[in-house]
């Protein structure tokens, strides 16, 4: 039997004031694919994660000095895996792993969706420079995505899963590595 799976990383934008800067890595679970497949669908598992972002501006000297908050949620009610074609617990950890590397993707955009945000200066602008470097990262994450799909075959190459799956360790060590966002009385920076 042909193993196919899919992942999707849904944007979503917002305003709001009292943010955090900081999320901590989730592993799935069985727990995170609480929907019903949809019935025409060939493939095994489907992810729906999203990566949302707020902000809060405060003019500054002619500038603004922005606080962001960026996350990444798997959203459970869209999410599912075919339990009926789980055949053993080997087949349902392959599918997990394979799922998890869609939550990467969408986790490290969201990193370097915030590094990118609170490294830059902003103008009476902001919105649309704020908007730009969303699209800019969001187009790179979306091909990642993509490559990650057509290379591992939906997880039927096993050889390129596991390159994959080294190539995201390597990418989460380097994340944690950098510091991750720190909350600055408020205003993020970053450790290096």
């Amino acid at each position: 039997m042909k193993k196919r799976l899919v992942g999707l990383v849904v944007t979503i934008v917002s305003f709001s004031p009292g943010l955090l800067s900081a999320q901590t890595y989730h592993r799935l679970t069985q727990a995170d694919f609480a929907a019903i497949p949809v019935a025409d669908n060939a493939f095994a598992a489907y992810t729906n994660c999203y990566v949302s972002y707020s902000y809060n501006p405060v003019r500054h000297n002619g500038n603004y000095i922005i606080d962001f908050n960026v996350r990444v949620q798997v959203n459970a009610a869209k999410s599912w895996i075919r339990f009926d074609l789980m055949k053993n617990r080997e087949m349902l950890s392959s599918v997990l792993r394979h799922e998890q590397g869609h939550y990467n993707i969408a986790y490290l955009m969201r990193n370097e969706l915030y590094a990118a945000f609170t490294r830059r200066h902003y103008t009476s602008n902001y919105q649309a420079e704020i908007v730009a470097v969303f699209k800019d990262i969001e187009s790179k994450y979306h091909k990642i995505n993509d490559d990650y799909e057509y290379q591992t075959q939906h997880m039927s190459n096993v050889n390129n899963q596991q390159q994959w799956d080294a190539w995201f360790s390597k990418q989460l060590d380097n994340a944690e590595l950098a510091g991750n966002a720190v909350n600055n009385g408020g205003k993020a920076y970053y450790r290096y």
